[in-house]
């Protein structure tokens, strides 16, 4: 019987080839459930035991669950190197710093002008203190139209996004990696059913008392000895099914099982009283004519 690894490396070419046309992580999530999906397909179409396909479907179903993961990428975003390059960008110029520079040229004209026509009017003293009133503010003035003409440097930015696709052999490992972890828990469920049923099979044999088998065993013998009578066959039919369902056997003479019987002399191989058998331990021989 194949096991999870088994099955997922006989589609690894089919899933490989489908995570390779998937362009994103939603896409490879959605190639992975897929996976899961068939891979429990396989799984439960060999197995016969239906608690094993029952601990496949649960994990499978959280596997299947975990698969989101592939999709918490966020957003992939990629800053230029002109980000770590100031650029400088030229502002309109302002009415004010027009006003205000051609206030101080006026006021640096004034100041000559003081000097040249009212040299011989004022003294020299007023002279100065005019001039270099006229002067100063002609230099504050001079000062705010540079603060408003200056350049102001700006942080050139500029934004790409990328696109991330998820590699198919990374995505594949993965997915195997889940597979062996779900083979290992259904190996130990596997173990833990069987310890189980070797334990049923015990209480079961510890449950028949020797009564019992001995009665079972006399109810068979007269069927057979009926022979052919539809009641005999329909009543060797029902004991069959019941003693079945308590894990035990009905066995009748085939010459090669010799060891579960007794024998008598008589013309023909024919069965007079099956065998009862239950795993490996005879229950209760039975009795045969013939070699």
């Amino acid at each position: 019987m194949d096991t999870m690894q088994s099955l997922l490396e006989k589609d690894k070419e089919r899933f490989l080839h489908s995570a390779a046309a998937a362009r994103s992580s939603k896409e490879t999530v959605r190639c992975v459930e897929e996976e899961f999906g068939r891979l429990l397909r396989f799984y439960n179409e060999q197995q016969e035991n239906d608690e094993l396909k029952k601990t496949a479907m649960f994990l499978i179903e959280a596997y299947s669950a975990s698969a989101g993961l592939l999709d918490c990428d966020g957003e992939s975003v990629i800053w230029s190197k002109s980000q770590y390059r100031p650029g400088i960008s030229k502002p309109k110029r302002s009415a004010w710093g027009w006003i205000l520079f051609l206030l101080a040229i006026a006021l640096l004209a004034g100041a000559g002008a003081v000097f040249y026509y009212l040299t011989d009017i004022l003294p020299l003293d007023q002279m100065k203190i005019i001039a270099f009133s006229l002067i100063g503010a002609a230099a504050l003035f001079l000062f705010l139209a540079g603060l408003l003409f200056s350049k102001k440097k700006t942080e050139n930015k500029e934004e790409l996004y990328a696109e991330t696709i998820p590699s198919p052999e990374k995505t594949y490992h993965v997915l195997l990696n889940c597979v062996l972890k779900m083979d290992r828990i259904l190996e130990e469920e596997g173990n833990r059913l069987l310890l189980e049923e070797k334990k049923a099979l015990l209480d079961e044999k510890e449950g028949m008392k020797k009564e019992e088998i001995r009665l079972y065993s006399s109810l068979l013998e007269s069927a057979y000895a009926q022979g052919d009578e539809e009641y005999a066959r329909q009543m060797i039919s029902d004991l069959k099914f019941y003693l079945h369902k308590r894990k035990i056997e009905v066995i009748d003479y085939d010459g090669n099982n010799a060891r579960l019987f007794e024998k008598m002399p008589g013309a023909g191989v024919s069965t007079l009283k099956p065998a009862l058998l239950m795993g490996e331990e005879v229950l209760a021989k039975g009795l045969a004519t013939g070699e």
